[in-house]
């Protein structure tokens, strides 16, 4: 015998078809959607058992079922000129070049803050050319999941080979051979200072790479179900801001996976330093 509500009593049931209960109606007038469907039926209601009762004439009734009809009429407008405009919305974000997201969508002018993404995260990864202004404003972050238990690993480039060169070549930003240098160098001592912090020094690591990366990335938590990428476009002697994007486990799964083993190859490429 079957259980299924649909068929009991006798009374089978379309799809969709369940009533409204009492607590969906009650939740509707609360945030204000569908009160003038609700108070159409209420009015409704009332004037059929008004003329039902011979309460009120023919002409009220008649004057009522009209002013029932049209809210019904605008009500029903105004769904479709919504599911219009929706579906205008969903054409034009997926239509314009040929089903490819248009690149202002994509790309953002500035990674966005970091530190509340990396607040819980247990394993944060970096690289980039110099990361002064980066490695200064996650520092606090930095310092409290080290103590949590966190592993934090560190890319530059090596100053001492041929890639601060390049880098100074590549930059409208350095105005010395020692530019870059004296970047590199201070966020070593930054990255000093956080390896006294926790219990255990060995979960920050930093190395050196001998080339200049051409995008600068940000890893957060990039083995788990949530993990996000940040990564930064390096541009060519500009003063303009790298475009950037974003990266998440689940929705970019294959470019997800890229980048994050991009990552790995980076780091096999450089040499460790000491702290």
């Amino acid at each position: 015998m079957s259980t299924d509500p649909a068929h009991r009593n006798g009374r089978p049931s379309l799809p969709g078809a369940e009533p409204l209960r009492l607590q969906e109606i009650a939740k509707d007038i609360r945030q204000g959607r569908n009160v003038d469907l609700y108070v159409a039926v209420v009015v409704a209601v009332v004037v059929a058992l008004l003329g039902v009762l011979s309460v009120v004439d023919g002409k009220v009734i008649a004057a009522a079922t009209l002013a029932v009809l049209a809210v019904v009429a605008t009500s029903m407008l105004a769904g479709r000129h919504q599911a219009g405009a929706i579906g205008a919305a969903l054409d034009r974000l997926a239509s314009d070049t040929d089903g490819q997201v248009a690149a202002d969508r994509f790309f953002a002018s500035r990674m966005p803050p970091l530190d509340v993404e990396g607040a819980t995260a247990a394993d944060i990864r970096l690289v980039g050319v110099t990361l002064t202004r980066t490695v200064r404003d996650l520092l606090p972050v930095l310092e409290l999941r080290l103590r949590a238990g966190a592993r934090v690993r560190v890319l530059l480039i090596d100053v001492d080979g041929n890639a601060g060169a390049e880098a100074a070549a590549r930059s409208r930003k350095a105005d010395a051979p020692g530019f870059y240098r004296r970047r590199v160098n201070a966020t070593i001592d930054l990255l000093r200072v956080l390896a006294t912090s926790p219990p255990d020094g060995g979960r920050l690591q930093v190395r050196l790479l001998p080339f200049v990366p051409t995008f600068g990335m940000c890893l957060i938590d990039p083995e788990e179900p949530h993990g996000r990428i940040h990564v930064e476009i390096y541009q060519h002697r500009t003063l303009a801001a790298d475009p950037s994007f974003c990266l998440e486990a689940v929705r970019d799964s294959q470019w997800y996976q890229l980048f994050r083993e991009q990552y790995e190859l980076l780091w096999q490429s450089g040499r460790d330093v000491a702290l």
